[in-house]
């Protein structure tokens, strides 16, 4: 679209002076756009040397080329006044309305780097006398024994009254809107808002992160889940220890992991429960 174009539009829409604040994606290079410069044949060597200066005439065909509505009528717009009044004042249906949000919507991923895409998950958080907050990557309808694997592992750790130990899911995202892409940085901010809430209503001496869900979201960025299993880490955000293990469900599924992790748990001892401080 030339600048001549773009004024008519502006001027159809009643708009006397636009200055675009930002590029839209994928949109090309903004070109400062260059008047032609007109020379009078008195002043032009080549009219000159054709054979004198020119008539009136060749005057009014050197202009008009360049302006007023000829110009329009020679060079085919992209889309009509009309069709732009039309999408501006809101009078087109429906359809076109859910057609151009997809378009944008397109645009828009096309232009963002690529995130992962996560799906909904769910974790279990359990809390006992003993001040160590578990959070495990649970996996629903697995029908595995996995509460009762921990409450051998708080018991084993330190006895303790077997009715003080719960368990509350926590489902994520806590509204699932399926038209909506699930991003890690929302899993992030999200779960490092719960963590924080929880650390200030009941401080514990211990993190104990068991399953990929349950670390990777709040590991230092750049580190690696495997890599960082049976290390007990510093988060830095909550200024806690973690230490990162297996899910339950796959301490049970390969049962010599629980020997690593009786091992890893050591340097924790003794533990002693809220009734006892």
């Amino acid at each position: 679209m030339n600048e001549y174009q773009r004024q008519a539009y502006l001027n159809a829409l009643g708009v006397d002076y636009y200055v675009p604040r930002w590029r839209l994606p994928l949109a090309p290079e903004p070109v400062a756009c260059e008047l032609p410069v007109l020379v009078s044949p008195e002043n032009d060597p080549s009219a000159r040397a054709e054979g004198g200066v020119a008539g009136p005439e060749s005057h009014q065909s050197q202009a008009q080329p360049h302006t007023g509505p000829e110009a329009l009528r020679r060079e085919p717009a992209s889309a009509s006044v009309d069709e732009v009044l039309k999408g501006m004042s809101g009078r087109a249906s429906a359809k076109e309305r859910a057609t151009v949000e997809r378009a944008a919507a397109q645009v828009a991923e096309q232009t963002e780097p690529p995130r992962e895409k996560l799906e909904p998950f769910t974790l279990s958080i359990w809390r006992s006398p003993l001040p160590v907050l578990v959070l495990d990557a649970r996996v629903p309808r697995a029908a595995m024994p996995t509460d009762r694997l921990l409450r051998n592992i708080l018991q084993a750790l330190q006895p303790h009254e077997a009715g003080g130990v719960r368990e509350e899911v926590l489902a994520w995202p806590s509204v699932h809107n399926p038209a909506v892409h699930l991003r890690v940085e929302d899993a992030q901010a999200e779960l490092h808002t719960w963590l924080e809430i929880e650390l200030a209503q009941r401080p514990v001496r211990q993190l104990l992160l068991m399953g990929e869900k349950a670390a990777r979201f709040y590991l230092p960025e750049g580190t690696d889940y495997r890599e960082s299993l049976w290390q007990n880490i510093q988060l830095e955000p909550f200024n806690q220890p973690a230490l990162i293990a297996p899910s339950l469900l796959e301490l049970l599924r390969e049962p010599l992991l629980k020997r690593d992790l009786w091992r890893a748990l050591q340097p924790l001892l003794p533990l002693e429960s809220t009734a006892d401080q």
